[in-house]
């Protein structure tokens, strides 16, 4: 069958026809979205089980206003958390939150993952979290990503340089334009005679070219008045 977006009862839950629960089990049912405030009518929901579902997000209001002291999340679609959903996570101080065997994307987007997981123990399994993609960080700890290696952040000390190397740039090139002009004032003389040897031919060779043009003129005007004779 294909993929649900919940389960059955899940209308229920929302009415909070469930208050008095404690674990949900949820796994395995197919699961790709989780509409804001679903288990809000949940006020004693101390276990939460959504393992091996298609969960590509988690919302800041996902599990809003709860007390959980488990949530798994093992082996759905997740890239990454998003801060606000952190935050929110952060907010459940029992809480022990499983997220290993996700296809976690190790891009800038990551980064707040990255540093919560540094900060925060609610993640129980967070020396298994590694990098799905790119290839090149395929593997590689969560934890260990810093921001320089994601390529998110220009090195203050990189900018430094390249701008160093601009300014010396501007200056060289500075430089040479003023030692060129300094070079052809001082041969102003050579390059007026030079730019004056250069009318002179160019007239020449116009003048010839007009010479041999009349000579030819006159060749052909003799030739036809021969033959009119």
């Amino acid at each position: 069958a294909p993929p649900a977006a919940l389960p059955a009862g899940s209308s229920a839950i929302a009415r909070g026809g469930f208050r008095n629960l404690s674990r949900l089990e949820l796994a395995s049912n197919g699961i790709v979205y989780l509409p804001p405030g679903l288990f809000s009518g949940l006020a004693g929901l101390r276990h939460l089980d959504l393992r091996n579902n298609s969960l590509v997000d988690i919302k800041s209001t996902t599990f809003a206003g709860l007390d959980l002291e488990r949530l798994d999340l093992t082996a759905n679609a997740l890239k990454t958390l998003r801060a606000e959903a952190l935050a929110e996570l952060g907010r459940q101080p029992r809480l022990q939150l499983f997220l290993r065997d996700n296809p976690f994307v190790c891009s800038c987007d990551i980064e707040d993952l990255a540093g919560w997981l540094n900060r925060s123990r609610q993640a129980a399994d967070a020396e298994q979290l590694t990098c799905a993609f790119p290839q090149a960080l395929q593997n590689t700890s969560l934890l260990a990503l810093a921001g320089a290696q994601l390529g998110c952040h220009s090195s203050p000390h990189g900018e430094r340089a390249l701008q160093t190397s601009y300014a010396l740039l501007g200056a060289v090139l500075g430089l040479l334009g003023v030692a060129f002009l300094f070079v052809l004032y001082l041969n102003r003389r050579g390059l007026k005679g030079w730019v004056s040897g250069t009318r002179g031919a160019c007239r020449s060779l116009l003048e010839e070219r007009r010479y041999r043009y009349e000579m030819r003129a006159e060749s052909r005007a003799a030739r036809v008045s021969a033959l009119a004779m």
